[in-house]
């Protein structure tokens, strides 16, 4: 403000000095870029795309942790190990420990690594995982499994290797892609191959003939291995290295058909099971008219007493 500008405002009455100050700020320029608030417009248009990005980015993850088995409880993400029990048992609900999404494959799409659980679901290790795909607008389940994934990707393979950790410092299990799946692949430490499945060692000499699974009883988690080690609870089933006796002989799965990659057909017509046979101690059921899911080797031993209730067990 001029000193001449000062002295005639201070010579007019008051109400005219703020009219006049109104009058000044009314007619200053408009902002850059346009009259009629033109910049002010294009800002918040530029706000828009972004919030629809952020929730097409959350319901993306949303979907995929549904996809994974989980579903909100009280505003937590939560998982059960047992959910095909009804009603679900409490000890089973576990919460969501990670989620990670990045492209494994080089494609540009995101994969999702999810990761939670618990010592009730899965013993020491505490922790499952699942790598799930896009599929269409969704999301499908490529592989999962008990412990604590690391990647490491192999030259020539599309996907990297999944090494399985847990509790120890000998060589875990891993995972590798086999063109259409993930398959066991053998053992390596922090990456570091320590023996290769024969699917992928084509000049290793040839195993013994029978199953490659681990013969004595078997249970669907480690905290029920534990438990049947302490005399409470049955196994699931007992190999013997022929058939699958089921702890009350109430089913006997045999014969073994080979499908190929570790998969095998067993059973008859009523107790027919696809099992993933990969790892000699740990097993999946794809599917099954007596069980389905993940089952894990106790020990070798092939009798055991029957628990029963009561309450001095408790």
């Amino acid at each position: 403000m001029t000193g001449t500008l000062r002295t005639r405002l201070i010579s007019l009455p008051p109400i005219m000095i703020s009219a006049l100050l109104i009058a000044t700020c009314s007619s200053g320029e408009a902002p850059a870029g346009g009259g009629d608030g033109a910049a002010a417009q294009a800002t918040a248009g530029a706000v828009v795309p972004k919030a629809k990005a952020a929730g097409a980015v959350t319901a993306s993850r949303d979907a995929a942790l549904r996809a994974a088995g989980y579903q909100q409880r009280d505003g937590v993400w939560m998982a059960s190990c047992e959910d095909d029990v009804k009603p679900v048992p409490k000890d089973s609900w576990y919460g969501l420990e990670s989620a990670e999404f990045r492209d494994l494959n080089g494609d540009g799409a995101d994969e999702a690594i999810v990761s939670g659980g618990s010592s009730y679901c899965f013993g020491n290790t505490g922790l499952a995982f699942k790598l799930l795909a896009r599929s269409g607008s969704g999301w499908t389940v490529m592989t999962d499994s008990m412990g604590i994934p690391a990647l490491y990707p192999r030259k020539g393979i599309a996907w990297p290797d999944i090494e399985i950790g847990g509790p120890g410092s000998d060589c875990f299990p891993f995972l590798r892609w086999n063109g259409r799946e993930y398959v066991h692949g053998g053992r390596s430490l922090e990456g570091r191959i320590c023996e290769l499945a024969p699917a992928f060692a084509p000049n290793a000499k040839p195993e013994k003939a029978g199953l490659p699974m681990a013969t004595g009883l078997w249970a669907r988690n480690r905290a029920a291995c534990d438990a049947l080690a302490r005399g409470q609870g049955d196994p699931d089933f007992i190999f013997d290295g022929k058939a699958m006796t089921g702890p009350q002989d109430y089913y006997n799965v045999t014969p073994f058909r080979p499908l190929g990659d570790g998969r095998y057909q067993t059973g008859g017509e009523h107790e027919r099971q696809v099992i993933d046979m990969n790892n000699p101690k740990f097993i999946i059921v794809e599917q099954g008219n007596w069980w389905t899911g993940g089952y894990s080797w106790c020990s070798s031993a092939q009798s055991w007493k029957p628990w029963e209730y009561s309450e001095d067990n408790f």
